[in-house]
């Protein structure tokens, strides 16, 4: 009796041996950005960044000195992105991986037109990666992922590090999904550009990535551009900003001059009110800064002094994000900020009866008002 059980459990042991379907490294393309556009016909440009696994590692890549490239560009087109991937993989004697991309890229274009098919095929196809960032660029997709990284061997692994160090808006695929999913909510993504590596220089000695402005959608299309001080306002009501510099200028009777503050620590609530049928929302904005910079005149120690730079800070903060409020109400008529969600967290049946039918029309009609409230920490030793 134990040789028979011992033969089963031999045989059984030797079925979950192996992978049946693995895939070795050697047969594969692994692909670290995406890049989509819209092209003539209606057709979209599917462009690929793959890399070169022999140009990669500490001698490879292309940092400094002209080195060989380590990814290649390769695209097709196709009426939709499974059509242009297929067409591609033709082209490829490697099958196309597309788990190790972290990068999705889209041209205006096709922006403008629509990306619920592309969502789409994210959500369903098994290999591209919801958690990879999802960017937006007023040119062709295809061209500026053909940039040459300068501090990393792939230019897609210089565009996830500079996304998670949070100097703009942050944004997943999957959190642009849940955005076009979600009522009281519209769409957003950063606004990705190359950039002089000198700045007020006519000399061309390359350019280098750059997350900056953002893309302002209205259900899956996009509707315009935000600029990068309207963009700081949107991390500061959407409760995302992790830092930055603000800078003051001292009015010339006070000596002129400027102080430069530094946001560590900033906290946003959005707390809708409605009263009398009238539904208004407030911004409340709490912000702990230090002084990095006193370009000025101003006794710093003096609690006067203090108050009233505190105050203006406040006030600076205030105008920042009024003028990315305005700018959603009147030029878009876009809710990037969840105004509709807080609403309908704190008044669920009053949004699913009254607001939620109709928050296109409410929304650019609702009187927002920002309450500021700043606290320096620290002032430095300096006098």
């Amino acid at each position: 009796m134990n040789a028979l059980k011992m033969l089963v459990l031999a045989i059984i042991v030797s079925l979950l041996t192996g992978c049946w379907n693995r895939i070795e490294v050697n047969d594969i393309a692994i692909v670290t950005a995406i890049g989509l556009d819209l092209i003539e016909d209606d057709m979209i440009r599917l462009s690929l960044q793959v890399a070169i696994p022999t140009k990669l590692g500490p001698t490879g890549g292309s940092k400094g000195g002209g080195k060989e490239r380590s990814t290649f560009v390769i695209s097709e087109k196709g009426a939709t992105v499974s059509e242009a991937y297929r067409n591609l993989q033709m082209k490829l004697s490697r099958r196309v991986f597309f788990s190790q991309s972290s990068v999705l890229l889209i041209g205006e274009a096709l922006a403008r037109r629509g990306i619920k098919n592309i969502i789409d095929f994210y959500a369903r196809f098994n290999q591209p990666r919801m958690n990879s960032f999802i960017m937006f660029t007023k040119g062709y997709a295809s061209e500026v992922i053909k940039n040459i990284p300068i501090l990393e061997s792939i230019s897609a692994e210089e565009t996830k590090e500079l996304a998670k160090l949070s100097v703009g808006v942050k944004v997943y695929v999957r959190d642009f999904l849940n955005m076009l999913l979600t009522d009281g909510f519209e769409p957003f993504a950063p606004e990705y550009k190359l950039t002089p590596l000198e700045v007020d220089t006519k000399n061309e000695i390359g350019k280098i990535q750059l997350i900056n402005g953002a893309a302002v959608f209205k259900k899956d299309k996009l509707i315009g551009w935000m600029n990068d001080t309207q963009t700081r306002g949107i991390l500061w009501l959407r409760n995302e900003i992790e830092g930055g510099v603000i800078s003051i200028k001292i009015p010339k009777n006070k000596g002129g001059g400027i102080i430069s503050f530094d946001i560590i620590r900033a906290e946003t609530k959005l707390l809708p009110n409605l009263k009398n049928g009238q539904l208004k929302l407030n911004v409340k904005v709490t912000s702990e800064m230090i002084v990095t910079e006193n370009y000025s005149k101003v006794v710093l120690l003096n609690q006067k002094n203090l108050e009233e730079i505190q105050k203006s800070i406040e006030k600076e903060i205030g105008t920042r994000i009024q003028l990315v409020v305005d700018s959603a109400q009147n030029e878009f008529q876009s809710d990037i900020f969840g105004f509709g969600q807080a609403v309908y967290r704190k008044y669920p049946k009053a949004w699913n009866t009254v607001y939620k039918k109709n928050w296109d029309q409410d929304f650019p009609k609702i009187e927002v008002k920002i309450h500021s409230k700043v606290y320096v920490r620290r002032i430095g030793l300096s006098k």
